[in-house]
Formats: structure tokens, C-alpha cells, sequence
């Protein structure tokens, strides 16, 4: 088995490299049989990770991959696009504020920025953390579709952060729904004892969440729901402001 992976991670490293390939290549170069190297590039194909577009061609680089590409890319990309907008949170709101992007099921936070507030949240103390217990993963997984969702987490258990986690899919569907009608996402002490946070989803020019910005704070400041439409109020020109900072770069 480890070594049937370990060989389907060369096909794939193989096909980002040189774009694309034939079974003969990668049969030639991983020194394999043509009948183990058809079923490798099968395997990769049928999850994504290379394509084959005429039956007997080339086989190239698929969409999965071309995403983990994206995704990555990403992640180092959008602390300098929307960095300083980022700042003007803290600044603005006076709570620590970061940017996190959607990693399979879970968050990674990516930058953030410590607010002045005298009683404040430093920093988020999980650097990756399971999405569905986070208001930056359920900004993020409400712009999903319902298969991409259950793609994400299909046969698996959503893992207990905190006692009040969201612990089952029929919940984290009703709170997604929610999400999606009013903008933003919340949590209080789900991903840590005494914290809340209130996120909105960053979105690409095709509609698609590629970050969340968050704003972190001791959960007295977030615990009614006047404190969290009025927090959304203020957030909301600043997540309007890097949206159009991605769509600018993406014109350039």
C-alpha cells in the first residue's frame, strides 16, 4: 500500500512537472509495467489529480491539482494583497483581527493583526483548526456547495473542539444556512474556552471564498445579538475593501 502511494505521488509530481504525459513515459520513467502504470494514472485521474481528455492520450494536469496549485499560491499571496487592510481592522475595531483560508476541513490561520482593545485576545492559539468549530471555516464552508461539503466530509465525524462544538452534519448544515442568509458567521467558546469570534468570507471575482477575516474577542464583548450585527456592521466595509483589492490584482 505505501508504496502504491508513494509511486501515485511520482505520477503526480511527474504530470506537474512536464504538464503532461503518456503511460509510456511515466511507465519509462518510474520503471514500471505499462499495465501497473495505467492502473496508477487511472487512480490519479479518477481523484483528480491529472486528467485525460482523448482516450489513448496524454494524460495531464487535473483539477484537483491545479486547486492544491491555487491554494497554495494563495496563502502566501494574500497576506501582502490584504495585509494592510487587515491592520485597518485592528486599528478600526480596536480587536485582534486575522486572515485565514479553508485547508480540506480545517482553517490555517495566515496573518494576523493584535487589536489595542485593553482587555484583548492576543492571537488565535490553534494555528489550524477543524473549520465547522470556527466562524472563519463556516464563513468559508457556506460558500461550498452541498456536494463540495459533502465531499469534505463524507465518513467522517466532526471532531469535538470544546463541549459546545457543532458535533453533527444535520447542525452544521442548519448553521451554514444561517451563515449564507446574513453574511457572517459567529462562535462563542467553540474553538476556545472564554473566546468568540465573528468572520465574513473573502471572495474571488467568481464568487468563491478563498479567506475569511476574523475578529477575535473576549466573548462578554460578543455574547448578545446586538453586539454581533453591530460588530458585522463595521466589519462588513472592510471585507468590501478586500474583496475589491483581490478583484484589482486579479485584472492586472
Amino acid at each position: 500500500m505505501l508504496q502504491t502511494a508513494e509511486r501515485a505521488l511520482h505520477v503526480v509530481q511527474l504530470v506537474a512537472s512536464r504538464g503532461e504525459v503518456t503511460l509510456t513515459e511515466v511507465a519509462g520513467a518510474l520503471q514500471l509495467s505499462p499495465s501497473m502504470a495505467h492502473r496508477l494514472l487511472r487512480t490519479c485521474a479518477d481523484a483528480g489529480f491529472v486528467d485525460q481528455e482523448l482516450r489513448n492520450g496524454p494524460y495531464t494536469v487535473g483539477s484537483v491539482l491545479r486547486q492544491v496549485a491555487a491554494d497554495v499560491t494563495r496563502g502566501s499571496t494574500l497576506p501582502t494583497l490584504l495585509g494592510g487592510t487587515l491592520r485597518q481592522v485592528a486599528e478600526g475595531l480596536l480587536e485582534t483581527t486575522s486572515l485565514a483560508v479553508l485547508e480540506g476541513r480545517n482553517i490555517r490561520f495566515i496573518l494576523t493583526e493584535e487589536g489595542t482593545h485593553l482587555v484583548r485576545i492576543a492571537r488565535p492559539v490553534r494555528t489550524v483548526t477543524p473549520a465547522h468549530a470556527t466562524a472563519a471555516g463556516r464563513a468559508m464552508l457556506a460558500g461550498l456547495s452541498d456536494d463540495e461539503l459533502a465531499a469534505r466530509y463524507q465518513g467522517m465525524d466532526l471532531e469535538t473542539v470544546q463541549p459546545g462544538t457543532i458535533q453533527d452534519w444535520v447542525q452544521l448544515k442548519a448553521e451554514l444556512k444561517k451563515v449564507r442568509q446574513r453574511g457572517w458567521a459567529i462562535q462563542v467558546g467553540e474553538a476556545q474556552p472564554g473566546v468568540a469570534a465573528l468572520a465574513m468570507p473573502i471572495r474571488d471575482g467568481l464568487g468563491h471564498p478563498v479567506a475569511a477575516v476574523t475578529v477575535t474577542l473576549p466573548y462578554l464583548r460578543l455574547n448578545r445579538s446586538d453586539d454581533a450585527r453591530s460588530l458585522a456592521r463595521r466589519l462588513r466595509p472592510f471585507a468590501d475593501q478586500m474583496e475589491r483589492r483581490l478583484a484589482s490584482a486579479a485584472t492586472r
